[in-house]
């Protein structure tokens, strides 16, 4: 199956879609499943998708020209130089409307936007924009941080158990009652320039 422009979709199911490059615009698709689809340098324009489900799908560098996601899971997937600040995100939802399992997220950007309650687990996030964002609530349970920026940002009862390599200035963010493994939760005193001894 294809997909075109100016269509609705409703509990279709999407798979080994070649899309990659490929421009979709107009198009709302409800309750779908996309399984191995490569969207890959594409791009949705103005398009809706609600309680949506992407597995082991490719969609990097993909352009997302204020599509709108509400209750989208993304499972295994390439998500790998996306600028989520180009989403037209849904103004009153109280959670984050999508959620990240076992997927790659590097070089994204998130910058100030508001993602509460935001579940990014087991994930792989290496040079991720996470600066001004209200991520309050959030489950980052299991993903490597490496390289990814953090100021200003609400943190607040975030779990960070698992996660690794993240570099959180404590001086600069919202940590309350956030969650973190006794060892690694040693990576936050970096920021205070102290010297560590046994």
């Amino acid at each position: 199956m294809s997909i075109a422009n100016h269509t609705h979709y409703f509990e279709q199911q999407f798979s080994t879609l070649q899309h990659a490059e490929q421009t979709t615009e107009n198009s709302e698709f409800e309750q779908c499943t996309f399984t191995d689809c490569d969207f890959a340098d594409g791009q949705f324009k103005h398009c809706r998708f609600i309680e949506c489900s992407f597995k082991n799908c490719n969609l990097s560098s993909l352009k997302w020209n204020y599509s709108s996601l509400e209750n989208v899971s993304f499972s295994h997937c390439k998500l790998n130089s996306l600028q989520w600040t180009d989403v037209d995100w849904p103004a009153l939802s109280i959670n984050a409307p999508v959620s990240f399992n076992y997927c790659e997220l590097s070089n994204s950007s998130f910058f100030e936007l508001t993602l509460k309650a935001l579940k990014l687990t087991h994930c792989f996030a290496k040079n991720v924009d996470f600066r001004h964002a209200d991520l309050s609530g959030s489950k980052f349970t299991g993903t490597d941080f490496r390289d990814s920026e953090f100021f200003q940002t609400n943190l607040t009862k975030c779990d960070f158990v698992g996660a690794t390599a993240f570099n959180i200035d404590l001086n600069n963010n919202m940590l309350a009652n956030a969650k973190f493994d006794r060892f690694e939760a040693l990576n936050l005193l970096t920021s205070l320039n102290i010297e560590l001894c046994d």
